[in-house]
């Protein structure tokens, strides 16, 4: 049964109790009190100053940062796109929310409460399809005899078991194995005198920084005189925009106001160390993000530098937490043995200026660290034809010698590649979208699984021989290398991959993935088949 709890109501659940004698439960609801007095929980800390600010800065910058699901062939690496955790992670976990306002929940669960917990709901194939975040608060986490055990309190008070695999934790810094600790909790004192600051701030402007009036009367006042000067008072003179009337005094009275001016009390200083220490226990963000650029110098001598501080020190910790995590469980054990794993990608928020960038890019493609259309992508514009050639200085002479003393296969060979991996990937997607028109635009889901067979292992695999061997024994001509079984076997596995993830597909998502195929493909392919080459011939050149 699916549990979704959309009820985010700041009502302080019961507490679940294990129920074996052997378990030991960790987690629930936050509620400290701190050397000022001050009970800190979740909802009063976010009230608190800067507190709210930070927590969400965190978790909006990590959000914000693309989550890719990642593939490795050899040494290259690939985005899944057809595997069905690249589209869970990066739109949406579940049908009410989007791949940012999930994440947004991991990470601020994580500081608020030092954890985060969200069902998972999975097919009849073991692969998670919806992913449902549940309050932290409402969740406690035993271990019955070795095996974590998750009992979450439903918003209607009534306790549910979870078992290992129907929950994602993510954890924060802890010390017992089972939950993480809340940030909140371990800066409940720096909080707490925030919360009295504001307190005091309040009351201190509310009666216009006047802490108290004396009056001095030269004969004691009887009762009636008291409560007619104090309902005055109160009515006429207290609050600030009453704090400039004029007092009539009778009977003698004279009048004294003990004052305490902000200064003098420290106040702003005083706001200004809690938040910096609040800072420095939940982010640490630099200074100028929230505003301070009193200090901002002590985190580098310039912007660059502090946002390399903040992604190092408060935004990579959590990705990476959020990474691993999700490689541990929720990939499957035939994902992680086929290379899967799941990466942030940062470049964003390390951009620098446009010239930064363009003297970057240009250094990277003439050394060959960058094909042309990588760096495009980079900057969001469209690639060309033949862009995804490596570069190199013509100046230096490649260490991969051949036998006869010549230079490795050149750039030229290099373009050869490319073109015939266009070639095999334009004519599979164009064969793809005929016969996903053909078949599952009609209804007929089984012909085009018995076309597909066909197609990948007795057509195509024809077809790309033939397109590569021209370049194949051009290359070996240069260098003695034979490659052709190399190939052989590269291109069976790739095609029974690709074959493999039409799997169950509609018109519509074959349509999609030839779409990606034509783009990517030609250059994985050129790639993978060139640097194969490389080790080859460095091999012989150490043998000769």
């Amino acid at each position: 049964m699916l549990l979704k709890p959309t009820d985010f109501a700041l009502a302080s659940p019961p507490t679940a109790q294990p129920a074996e004698a052997n378990a030991r439960a960790r987690g629930g609801s936050i509620r400290e009190r701190s050397h000022s007095d001050e009970i800190v929980t979740v909802e009063t800390a976010i009230g608190a100053d800067g507190v709210i600010a930070i927590i969400s800065l965190i978790a909006q910058d990590t959000a914000d940062l693309p989550l890719i699901l990642y593939g490795r062939r050899g040494a290259n690496r690939f985005r899944a796109y057809a595997h069905p955790y690249y589209s869970l992670l990066h739109n949406s976990p579940n049908p009410e929310h989007t791949s940012v306002t999930f994440r947004e929940f991991i990470v601020g669960h994580c500081i608020a409460w030092g954890n985060f917990f969200a069902q998972l709901i999975a097919d009849g194939k073991g692969v998670v399809r919806e992913m449902w975040p549940l309050r932290p608060d409402r969740m406690t986490v035993t271990r019955v005899n070795g095996e974590k055990i998750y009992i979450y309190i439903t918003p209607e008070g009534k306790p549910r078991t979870f078992f290992r695999d129907e929950i994602l934790h993510i954890s924060g810094f802890g010390f017992d194995g089972l939950v993480g600790c809340s940030r909140i909790s371990l800066a409940r004192n720096a909080i707490g005198a925030s919360i009295a600051a504001e307190k005091f701030g309040s009351k201190l402007f509310a009666n216009d920084t006047t802490l108290g009036v004396v009056l001095k009367s030269p004969k004691a006042l009887s009762p009636k005189a008291y409560e007619h000067l104090m309902a005055s008072l109160d009515e006429e003179h207290t609050g600030v925009d009453k704090s400039h009337r004029r007092l009539i005094l009778e009977e003698g009275l004279d009048v004294a106001r003990l004052g305490l001016p902000p200064e003098d009390a420290q106040y702003l200083e005083t706001r200004k160390f809690s938040l910096g220490q609040v800072n420095r226990m939940i982010g640490p963000i630099p200074p100028h993000i929230y505003g301070d650029t009193e200090k901002s110098t002590s985190w580098g001598t310039g912007i660059d530098s502090q946002e390399q501080g903040y992604v190092n020190h408060a935004l990579r910790p959590y990705a990476t937490r959020i990474e691993q995590a999700l490689w541990q469980q929720l990939l499957l054990q035939a994902d992680r043995d086929q290379g899967l794993y799941f990466e942030h990608l940062f470049d964003a928020l390390l951009r620098g200026d446009l010239a930064a960038r363009t003297e970057a890019y240009v250094k990277m493609v003439n050394n060959g660290m960058f094909t042309p259309n990588q760096a495009l992508t980079k900057e969001n514009m469209n690639t060309y034809p033949g862009g995804d050639v490596h570069y190199r200085p013509s100046n230096l002479v490649q260490i991969e010698t051949s036998r006869t003393g010549g230079q490795a296969p050149a750039n030229a060979l290099n373009t050869l590649w490319l073109d015939a991996a266009q070639r095999v990937a334009t004519r599979e997607a164009n064969d793809l979208r005929a016969a996903s028109r053909k078949f599952l635009s009609t209804g007929h889901a089984d012909r085009f699984a018995a076309w597909a067979d066909k197609f990948y292992t007795q057509d195509h695999p024809v077809f790309a021989m033939k397109q590569f061997t021209p370049v194949l024994a051009a290359v070996c001509e240069l260098t003695g290398v034979d490659y052709i079984d190399g190939l052989q076997q590269y291109l069976s596995a790739s095609l029974a991959e690709r074959r493999s993830a039409l799997e169950g597909l509609s018109a519509n998502q074959v349509d999609g993935l030839a779409d990606r195929w034509q783009h990517d493909l030609p250059g994985q392919m050129s790639g993978y088949v060139i640097d194969q080459l490389k080790e080859m011939t460095y091999e012989r050149y150490l043998e000769e």
